[in-house]
């Protein structure tokens, strides 16, 4: 799984409000994953080998009509992974909207599990953008500053300046223990040269903050439809400043979509305490499903 299946991922984004779920993030965090993926009877179906994780499946439903039912792509990966010597199917990334799909199937006994930890945060953009009022005060006191200091300045960027976006990256890594790299899934760096790789100036939109004409900081986002935008990256290395950044991308390129999504926090505290003053948000569960008892039923 690589840069080069980026096309064909994209076919299926229409399936999930997920970030994780999107073409993109599969794409950029494709080293870590370390994943094969199979496209059957119209459904991609991807099966992942993470270090210290079991090993889990994801299924995407084609946007036309299926060719089959859920079902019997379940007993089709179900069959993948007996013979592989696994216990069980584990399906993860389920949109809460589909879980009914995979509960529906039967012919097997169903465990159900989410974490609040990979939960990812969605702001309605009217809520995201409102300064107004005592839910927002935190924020509104942290943006005022930024708003204030003159040395501030934004530019918009297109795919010939990504560049600038992996020295700012490398900047902010010096002397950070930072989340990602801490986790199994990897260094965000790699994921951030795999961004620049795929970079559709139709597609995505980037957004630099200067200080004293300094860059210190971008953003990188998808707007997916009317519905739904996402913030698929940003960092400041400016105290105090990523909020600030967070808001004027959603102010540039969201103000008339519904939901921002800003993915998860992976139960970092200093990146759920950012997320969580924000504005009023919603968890959008991702949730696992794994199927077994499945044996003596015909395929």
């Amino acid at each position: 799984m690589d840069r080069a299946a980026y096309p064909v991922f994209r076919e299926y984004d229409h399936y999930s409000r997920l970030q994780e779920m999107r073409s993109t993030l599969i794409t950029v965090w494709s080293f870590a994953y370390n994943g094969l993926y199979k496209i059957i009877l119209g459904y991609l179906c991807t099966v992942y080998f993470q270090e210290g994780e079991p090993v889990y499946f994801t299924v995407h439903q084609p946007r036309s009509f299926p060719e089959c039912s859920l079902g019997h792509i379940i007993d089709i990966l179900y069959g993948f992974a007996r013979e592989a010597g696994l216990p069980s199917l584990r399906i993860k990334r389920i949109e809460e909207r589909r879980l009914g799909d995979f509960l529906g199937v039967e012919g097997y006994e169903k465990e159900v599990g989410y974490s609040d930890n990979n939960s990812e945060y969605a702001y309605l953009t009217a809520d995201f953008l409102n300064l107004a009022g005592g839910d927002n005060l935190k924020k509104r006191q942290r943006l005022s500053r930024c708003f204030k200091n003159a040395n501030l300045s934004f530019r918009f960027f297109s795919g010939e300046d990504t560049g600038k976006c992996l020295e700012i990256q490398e900047e902010w890594c010096r002397g950070k223990d930072c989340v990602y790299c801490a986790s199994f899934i990897g260094c965000e760096k790699k994921a951030l040269e795999n961004m620049m790789a795929i970079f559709d100036d139709n597609r995505y939109q980037g957004l630099f903050l200067y200080d004293r004409g300094v860059p210190v900081g971008y953003s990188i986002a998808e707007k997916a439809s009317d519905e739904l935008a996402f913030i698929i990256f940003g960092k400041a290395n400016l105290q105090d400043c990523f909020p600030y950044i967070l808001y004027v991308t959603a102010k540039a390129y969201c103000a008339g979509v519904t939901y921002v999504n800003l993915d998860e926090d992976m139960g970092n505290e200093g990146l759920r305490m950012v997320k969580r003053h924000l504005g009023p948000y919603e968890l959008w569960r991702k949730y696992t499903c794994t199927f077994t008892g499945m044996e003596g039923k015909s395929l």
